[in-house]
């Protein structure tokens, strides 16, 4: 029976080449790699050795890729939602979950060669908008994946979102009929397609309704307690505050709360919030924040389910997935119609003369 060591006296080449070659690890270049695997052939060696019975029944694993450096870590706050309903959905399915670390990836390595190297047969991805382009890559080098609370228009990437437009849209109009005219918008610095979409609806309702987006009612700051208050300070430190804020993500939307208590500002009743929420935050702030809210949950449990089912079932060979769930948007005790007059506060907290 053939060895890599036929093999290699055949090709003209180490061993080591022709291991990295079968296993599709490390650089070979492409005629040496095309060379080895028509010698591989012609002596037998792909089929009695190459796949090995007992690699088809080792325990099958995919790989958690966090390529998205904008937040606060991949198991924090909404990723750890996400990949906590990944690594249920998998288990349930006999597969394993590991944690893969991007800067792991060697220079020049494809991902097909980093997931045979990791040990993992698929990836469940989360990007931002600074790494969506390792997507259409993952892809090209033909790696089982899916990427959660993304979209793509590359239709050989698979995604599974949460499309949050819709209730955006319908967060800024209950603002509007209450009655407020000016309302602040506080977003992360870097985004992805979800925070943009609610961006863009904050921005046409208030078009819609005869009001032009003004540029100093929009402030980016981190997604955190510390970038929520500040954001807030901001606000109501300008010559004209707005009377709401719509909050685009969960951290800022308790941060602004929590720094509204601090300063005594009253919420609702004389400044209104609107936050986002993946999870159940909106429940532990008081007073509770009406809330975008998507389920990350079941958005990690449908991307490790598919992707897991994708590797197993023969009948979705081939198959891809690109599915939009929707949000929706929740009322609860923090919109009131606005005050009298607009409050203003310095960064101090002491309150300034309308």
């Amino acid at each position: 029976m053939s060895t890599v060591r036929d093999i290699a006296a055949s090709a003209g080449v180490s061993p080591a080449t022709v291991s990295r070659a079968l296993n599709n690890s490390g650089v070979v270049r492409p005629e040496v790699r095309q060379r080895i695997m028509r010698e591989a052939d012609q002596l037998g060696y792909r089929r009695s050795r190459r796949r090995p019975v007992e690699r088809e029944n080792r325990v099958r694993s995919i790989g958690m890729l966090c390529l998205d450096e904008s937040t606060m870590g991949p198991f924090h706050g909404y990723d750890s939602v996400i990949w906590g309903a990944v690594a249920r959905a998998a288990h349930a399915l006999k597969f394993q979950v590991v944690a893969v670390d991007p800067q792991m990836r060697r220079q020049d390595e494809t991902y097909s060669a980093f997931a045979q190297r990791t040990g993992v047969d698929g990836f469940v991805v989360r990007v931002d908008a600074l790494s969506r382009r390792a997507c259409s890559e993952i892809a090209a080098d033909g790696v089982p994946h899916v990427v959660v609370s993304d979209r793509f228009d590359d239709p050989s990437v698979n995604f599974i979102q949460c499309d949050s437009r819709d209730a955006s849209a319908r967060a800024i109009q209950h603002l509007l009929d209450l009655g407020h005219r000016r309302i602040g918008l506080c977003h992360n610095p870097v985004s992805d397609t979800d925070h943009n979409d609610r961006i863009a609806a904050y921005e046409g309702v208030l078009r819609n309704a005869g009001i032009e987006p003004a540029d100093d009612l929009r402030i980016a700051a981190p997604p955190s307690l510390e970038g929520g208050a500040a954001a807030l300070s901001r606000f109501l430190a300008m010559a004209d505050p707005p009377t709401a804020i719509f909050a685009a993500d969960p951290m800022l939307a308790v941060g602004v709360i929590r720094r509204a208590s601090e300063i005594g500002l009253d919420v609702p009743s004389e400044l209104s919030v609107v936050g986002a929420d993946d999870g159940d935050l909106r429940r532990f702030t008081v007073p509770a924040f009406s809330a975008v809210c998507q389920d990350a949950n079941e958005l990690g449990h449908q991307a490790g389910n598919w992707l897991c089912r994708a590797l197993t079932d023969p009948a979705m060979r081939g198959e891809s997935v690109r599915r939009s769930v929707e949000a929706i948007f929740e009322v609860s005790q923090s919109t009131a119609p606005p005050p009298a007059s607009p409050v203003r506060i310095t960064p101090t907290g002491q309150r300034l003369p309308n």
